[in-house]
This record gives structure tokens, C-alpha cells and sequence, in this order.
């Protein structure tokens, strides 16, 4: 018994040490509720803007969404699939969206427009960014 103990519990410092971030790396975490919309997940815009280091700016009478980091530059605007990533238009499979007071924005694209890998899980969506990992906890 005691032998296999340390089994486990060897093989578990090694999972630890394996995937550990490096020392220079970040890691975030937030929880969103999940608010999924035709089969794309959509997050409140502001917690991924921020933790990406864009500023974002809100026009209420355009319903208009502008975020830049000083270099790449994204616009999106409410309930229209139209979104433009440094000069170039995309059309969005869902568009973005006003509710519960809050600006949702599809997280697959932006994070993929803003240069960022997605990795979807069970419970969580692992976004990451150089040595910088940001990991979204969907609350049902």
C-alpha cells in the first residue's frame, strides 16, 4: 500500500513539474457564465480586452466596440456579424451581443484576431498568449 502511495504521489510531482508555466509566464483566471449562442461562446468583452492589454473604447449611440494595444486595432458592433481586425472585414458567425447589462463578444474570434490560441475543455477555455495563459471557467 505504501508503495503505491508513493507511486501516485511521484507521478503526480512529475504532472506538476511537466506542465508547469516557466517562471517568466502568468497565469489568469476568470469565470464566465455561459452564455453560448448557435454553438459559439461569447464572454464578457471587458475581462478579455483587459487581460490582452487593449484598451477598449464603447460608443452607445453606434452600439460600436473599438479595442487596440497601440499597433493591431479590432472594431465589432452590436447584433451585426460585420467586424474589422486592421482594416480587414470578417464576417462573424454570431454576432456580439448587449445582456444583463454587459457587452458579450464571440471569445473564439477575438481571441484568435488579437493573436491568441484557444483551446477548448470540458469545463474551461484555455486562451494563450506568448508565455501568458489566460483560462476561462464557464459557470452554468
Amino acid at each position: 500500500m505504501a508503495a503505491r502511495l508513493s507511486l501516485v504521489v511521484v507521478l503526480a510531482g512529475l504532472l506538476v513539474t511537466t506542465f508547469a508555466p516557466a517562471a517568466s509566464a502568468e497565469t489568469f483566471e476568470i469565470a464566465v457564465v455561459r452564455y453560448v449562442e448557435s454553438g459559439r461562446l461569447l464572454v464578457e468583452m471587458r475581462a478579455l480586452f483587459e487581460w490582452l492589454g487593449w484598451v477598449v473604447d464603447w460608443d452607445p449611440w453606434e452600439h460600436r466596440i473599438d479595442a487596440s494595444n497601440g499597433t493591431d486595432a479590432l472594431t465589432m458592433w452590436i447584433n451585426d456579424t460585420q467586424a474589422w481586425v486592421n482594416g480587414v472585414g470578417y464576417i462573424l458567425d454570431v454576432p456580439p451581443r448587449l445582456r444583463w447589462g454587459r457587452t458579450y463578444v464571440p471569445l473564439r474570434f477575438v481571441a484568435e484576431a488579437t493573436g491568441c490560441q484557444v483551446d477548448y475543455y470540458v469545463t474551461f477555455v484555455q486562451i494563450t498568449q506568448g508565455d501568458n495563459t489566460l483560462i476561462v471557467h464557464i459557470v452554468d
